[in-house]
C-alpha cells in the first residue's frame, strides 16, 4: 500500500487520571505500532484522561464533538478507541461524524487486531478463527443497531420494521456461528490427531512463545532452516507452523513450532480463537520464551507473556527463557538479566547476527539426551 493511499487514522487513549505523561504515552505507543503494522497511518492521536469511561460515548460528549471536528479538518478516515467499547458508545459517535466524512469508520481496540488479524491469516484454519472472533466481538453490536432501528420504526400498537429484523439477524448469526464452530471443531480434531500421532511416535516438541516481534519466526527458521515470513510488524505470525531439528551428536529429531505472539489487552475472545493453533504450546515438552532483551518495558512483556500462559494452563510446562537482540545492549545488562532470571535457565541470542545460536542448539541437545 503506497503512503498517499494509507487510510489516515485518529487514536483515542483514555487514561486515569494518576498516570502521568510518560504512563500515557507508552499506553498510545502499542496502538500506533497496530496502525503500523495495519498500514496505516496515524495523523492524529489523543490522550484523555478520565476515571470512568462515559456511558453515552466512551470519550464524552464534548470529546466526541472535538473528534468529530478533526475527521473533518484532517481528512481521518478510521477513529480508534484504545479499549473494548459498547456497541451504542461507537454509535453515538459515528453519528457526530458522519456529517463529515459519511465513510468514517469507529473502532475499537478488539477491531483494529481483528483487521490486522484478517490482513495475516494464510490459512484456512486461521481464517476461520478470525471469522469467529469478529462475528464474537460484532453480535451485540449488531443487535443494538437493530434495536435501535425498532424503537424508531415501530409506531403505537405496532410492531417495529427494525424488531423483525433484529430476530432475523439474530436467527442468522447464530446459525452461521453453529456453521463455523462445526467447521473449526473438525480442524481442531485433525490438528488433535496430528500431535498425537507425534507423540505416539515419541517425537520430542518444543513450542516456541512471546510477546509479539521479539523475534520469535527468525529463530524458528535459523533452527529449522525454513524460510517461513519474519517481519518487523506485530502479528506476522498467526499460524502455528511445524519445523524439525536434528541433534546429530544423539541421533535424535525434535518438533520446533512458532505460534501467534503475544500483546498487552488482548482479549480473552482472541486467545480463545486461537487455542486451537496454540496447541501446540499446550502439548509441547519445552517452551522456549523468546524475550526482546533490548526493550525497555522487558519485564512488563514478559508478565504479559507469562499471565496468558497461566489461562492456558501452561504454567509449569519446563520453560527456557531465550533472550534475544543482545548485539543492542551492554554485558552489564546480560549479567543483570541472567541473575535475575537465572530459574529459567536464560539464553543469549541474536538472530540478526547469529551469537548464541550455536549454544542454545547444544542446550537443546542436552535437554533431550
Amino acid at each position: 500500500m503506497k503512503q498517499s493511499q494509507r487510510q489516515r487514522f485518529l487514536l483515542i487513549s483514555i487514561v486515569p487520571p494518576a498516570f502521568s505523561l510518560e504512563q500515557a504515552e507508552e499506553d498510545l505507543s502499542e496502538l500506533k505500532s497496530l496502525v503500523e503494522t495495519y498500514q496505516g497511518a496515524t495523523v492524529v492521536d489523543i490522550i484523555q484522561r478520565r476515571a470512568h469511561p462515559d456511558r453515552a460515548t466512551y470519550i464524552g460528549s464534548g470529546k466526541a464533538l472535538e473528534v468529530a471536528e478533526i475527521v473533518q479538518k484532517k481528512n481521518i478516515d478510521v477513529v480508534v478507541i484504545n479499549g473494548i467499547v459498547k456497541a451504542s458508545q461507537l454509535y453515538h459517535i459515528l453519528k457526530l461524524c458522519w456529517d463529515q466524512n459519511a465513510r468514517i469508520q469507529i473502532w475499537d481496540r478488539v477491531d483494529l487486531i481483528l483487521h490486522i488479524f484478517a490482513n495475516h491469516a494464510a490459512t484456512s484454519e486461521a481464517k476461520l478463527q478470525i471469522e469467529l472472533a469478529s462475528m464474537r466481538h460484532m453480535g451485540p453490536r449488531i443487535y443494538g443497531l437493530g434495536e435501535s432501528f425498532s424503537q424508531q420504526g415501530g409506531g403505537v400498537g405496532t410492531k417495529g420494521l427494525g424488531e423483525t429484523n433484529v430476530e432475523l439477524m439474530k436467527r442468522h448469526w447464530r446459525d452461521e456461528m453453529r456453521r463455523k464452530q462445526e467447521k473449526l471443531r473438525e480442524m481442531e480434531t485433525n490438528r488433535l490427531k496430528q500431535v498425537e500421532r507425534r507423540h505416539a511416535l515419541g517425537l520430542p516438541t518444543v513450542s516456541i512463545v512471546g510477546y509479539t516481534n521479539v523475534g520469535k519466526t527468525s529463530l524458528f527458521n535459523l533452527l529449522t532452516g525454513k524460510e517461513k515470513l519474519a517481519k518487523n510488524v506485530l502479528f506476522a505470525t498467526l499460524d502455528s507452523v511445524v519445523g524439525k531439528l536434528y541433534f546429530k551428536d544423539i541421533a535424535k529429531e525434535v518438533l520446533i513450532s512458532d505460534t501467534i505472539g503475544f500483546i498487552q489487552n488482548l482479549p480473552p475472545g482472541l486467545i480463545d480463537a486461537f487455542k486451537s493453533t496454540l496447541m501446540e504450546s499446550v502439548h509441547a515438552d519445552i517452551l522456549l520464551h523468546v524475550i526482546d532483551i533490548a526493550d525497555p518495558k522487558m519485564e512488563y512483556k514478559i508478565e504479559v507473556v507469562e499471565s496468558i500462559l497461566r489461562d492456558l494452563k501452561l504454567v509449569n510446562r519446563p520453560k527456557i527463557y531465550v533472550f534475544n537482540k543482545i548485539d543492542r545492549v551492554d554485558k552489564d545488562i546480560l549479567r543483570e538479566v541472567a541473575e535475575q532470571y537465572s530459574a529459567f535457565s536464560p539464553q543469549f541470542i541474536s538472530v540478526l547476527t547469529g551469537v548464541g545460536i550455536k549454544s542454545l542448539y547444544y542446550f537443546l541437545q542436552e535437554k533431550f539426551n
